[in-house]
Protein backbone atom coordinates (compact mmCIF):
# COMPACT_ATOMS: atom_id res chain seq x y z
CA UNK A 1 0.00 0.00 0.00
CA UNK A 2 1.29 3.44 -0.91
CA UNK A 3 2.10 5.85 1.85
CA UNK A 4 -0.45 8.66 2.13
CA UNK A 5 0.66 12.10 0.94
CA UNK A 6 -1.52 15.17 1.61
CA UNK A 7 -3.06 16.43 -1.62
CA UNK A 8 -3.07 12.94 -3.15
CA UNK A 9 -6.81 12.28 -2.71
CA UNK A 10 -8.12 12.75 -6.25
CA UNK A 11 -11.77 12.69 -7.30
CA UNK A 12 -13.31 9.47 -8.55
CA UNK A 13 -14.56 9.85 -12.13
CA UNK A 14 -16.84 7.27 -13.75
CA UNK A 15 -18.29 7.54 -17.25
CA UNK A 16 -20.94 5.52 -19.06
CA UNK A 17 -22.37 5.61 -22.57
CA UNK A 18 -26.08 4.93 -22.15
CA UNK A 19 -28.66 3.90 -24.76
CA UNK A 20 -31.34 6.11 -23.27
CA UNK A 21 -32.22 9.78 -23.51
CA UNK A 22 -30.92 12.16 -20.83
CA UNK A 23 -34.51 12.51 -19.56
CA UNK A 24 -34.90 8.77 -19.11
CA UNK A 25 -31.39 8.31 -17.67
CA UNK A 26 -31.94 11.14 -15.15
CA UNK A 27 -35.35 9.81 -14.07
CA UNK A 28 -33.96 6.29 -13.72
CA UNK A 29 -31.07 7.54 -11.58
CA UNK A 30 -33.36 9.46 -9.22
CA UNK A 31 -36.90 8.04 -9.31
CA UNK A 32 -35.86 4.38 -9.68
CA UNK A 33 -32.79 4.36 -7.41
CA UNK A 34 -34.56 2.01 -5.01
CA UNK A 35 -34.90 -0.53 -7.82
CA UNK A 36 -31.36 -0.56 -9.22
CA UNK A 37 -29.18 0.28 -6.19
CA UNK A 38 -27.74 -2.94 -4.64
CA UNK A 39 -28.85 -2.29 -1.04
CA UNK A 40 -27.76 -5.68 0.29
CA UNK A 41 -24.11 -4.85 -0.50
CA UNK A 42 -24.06 -1.04 -0.50
CA UNK A 43 -26.11 0.40 2.36
CA UNK A 44 -25.89 1.39 6.00
CA UNK A 45 -28.37 -1.27 7.14
CA UNK A 46 -27.37 -4.16 4.83
CA UNK A 47 -29.91 -6.98 5.32
CA UNK A 48 -32.30 -4.62 7.15
CA UNK A 49 -32.42 -2.12 4.24
CA UNK A 50 -35.77 -2.17 2.47
CA UNK A 51 -35.74 0.88 0.24
CA UNK A 52 -33.87 3.91 -1.03
CA UNK A 53 -35.30 7.34 -1.87
CA UNK A 54 -33.76 10.17 -3.91
CA UNK A 55 -35.75 13.41 -3.60
CA UNK A 56 -34.71 15.07 -6.89
CA UNK A 57 -35.00 18.73 -5.89
CA UNK A 58 -32.69 21.27 -4.27
CA UNK A 59 -32.63 20.46 -0.56
CA UNK A 60 -34.06 16.98 -1.18
CA UNK A 61 -32.82 14.04 0.84
CA UNK A 62 -31.25 10.77 -0.19
CA UNK A 63 -32.03 8.12 2.39
CA UNK A 64 -32.49 4.42 2.94
CA UNK A 65 -35.41 2.91 4.79
CA UNK A 66 -34.91 -0.01 7.17
CA UNK A 67 -37.38 -2.83 7.75
CA UNK A 68 -38.34 -1.07 11.01
CA UNK A 69 -39.24 2.10 9.07
CA UNK A 70 -36.20 4.01 10.32
CA UNK A 71 -34.79 6.43 7.74
CA UNK A 72 -31.00 6.73 7.45
CA UNK A 73 -29.70 9.75 5.58
CA UNK A 74 -27.08 9.35 2.87
CA UNK A 75 -26.98 12.95 1.66
CA UNK A 76 -28.74 16.10 0.49
CA UNK A 77 -29.33 17.47 -2.99
CA UNK A 78 -27.42 20.73 -3.50
CA UNK A 79 -28.32 21.34 -7.15
CA UNK A 80 -30.92 19.70 -9.35
CA UNK A 81 -31.19 20.63 -13.04
CA UNK A 82 -33.26 17.89 -14.71
CA UNK A 83 -32.30 16.19 -16.97
CA UNK A 84 -28.78 17.60 -17.15
CA UNK A 85 -27.14 17.68 -13.74
CA UNK A 86 -27.28 16.69 -10.07
CA UNK A 87 -24.97 17.72 -7.24
CA UNK A 88 -25.44 16.16 -3.81
CA UNK A 89 -23.59 15.60 -0.57
CA UNK A 90 -22.56 12.06 0.31
CA UNK A 91 -22.69 11.93 4.10
CA UNK A 92 -23.74 8.38 5.03
CA UNK A 93 -24.53 9.58 8.56
CA UNK A 94 -20.97 10.85 9.00
CA UNK A 95 -20.98 14.64 8.42
CA UNK A 96 -17.33 14.93 9.50
CA UNK A 97 -16.28 12.99 6.39
CA UNK A 98 -18.89 14.21 3.90
CA UNK A 99 -17.98 14.25 0.23
CA UNK A 100 -19.80 15.52 -2.85
CA UNK A 101 -21.07 13.82 -5.98
CA UNK A 102 -21.85 15.50 -9.29
CA UNK A 103 -23.66 13.57 -12.01
CA UNK A 104 -24.16 14.91 -15.53
CA UNK A 105 -26.37 13.52 -18.29
CA UNK A 106 -25.30 14.90 -21.69
CA UNK A 107 -27.10 14.17 -24.94
CA UNK A 108 -24.71 12.22 -27.18
CA UNK A 109 -26.41 13.40 -30.40
CA UNK A 110 -27.49 9.83 -31.25
CA UNK A 111 -30.45 9.44 -28.88
CA UNK A 112 -28.28 8.32 -25.99
CA UNK A 113 -26.58 9.86 -22.98
CA UNK A 114 -22.99 10.44 -21.93
CA UNK A 115 -23.15 9.92 -18.17
CA UNK A 116 -20.41 11.23 -15.89
CA UNK A 117 -20.19 10.79 -12.13
CA UNK A 118 -17.55 12.73 -10.18
CA UNK A 119 -17.13 11.86 -6.49
CA UNK A 120 -14.97 14.57 -4.90
CA UNK A 121 -14.18 16.51 -1.77
CA UNK A 122 -12.14 13.87 0.04
CA UNK A 123 -10.43 15.14 3.17
CA UNK A 124 -6.67 15.17 3.09
CA UNK A 125 -6.36 12.35 5.61
CA UNK A 126 -5.27 8.73 5.45
CA UNK A 127 -8.76 7.51 6.39
CA UNK A 128 -10.29 9.58 3.56
CA UNK A 129 -7.78 8.13 1.11
CA UNK A 130 -8.79 4.64 2.25
CA UNK A 131 -12.50 5.48 1.98
CA UNK A 132 -11.89 6.84 -1.51
CA UNK A 133 -10.31 3.51 -2.49
CA UNK A 134 -13.33 1.60 -1.18
CA UNK A 135 -15.69 3.91 -3.08
CA UNK A 136 -13.62 3.62 -6.27
CA UNK A 137 -14.19 -0.13 -6.18
CA UNK A 138 -17.81 0.20 -5.04
CA UNK A 139 -19.00 2.49 -7.84
CA UNK A 140 -18.33 -0.09 -10.58
CA UNK A 141 -20.96 -2.67 -9.50
CA UNK A 142 -23.41 0.06 -8.47
CA UNK A 143 -23.20 1.73 -11.89
CA UNK A 144 -23.36 -1.65 -13.64
CA UNK A 145 -26.71 -2.20 -11.90
CA UNK A 146 -27.83 1.28 -12.96
CA UNK A 147 -26.93 0.60 -16.61
CA UNK A 148 -28.56 -2.84 -16.61
CA UNK A 149 -31.72 -1.48 -15.01
CA UNK A 150 -31.95 1.23 -17.65
CA UNK A 151 -31.63 -1.19 -20.58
Amino acid sequence: MKEYRPGAVAPIVKTLSLKASPERAFAHFTDKIGVWWPLAEHSLSHDQARGLVFEARSGGRIYEIEASGRMREWGRVKECDPPRRLVFSWVLENPAEATEIEVTFANDGRGGTNFTLVHRGWLETKSAAERRGMCENGWAPVLDNYRRGLA
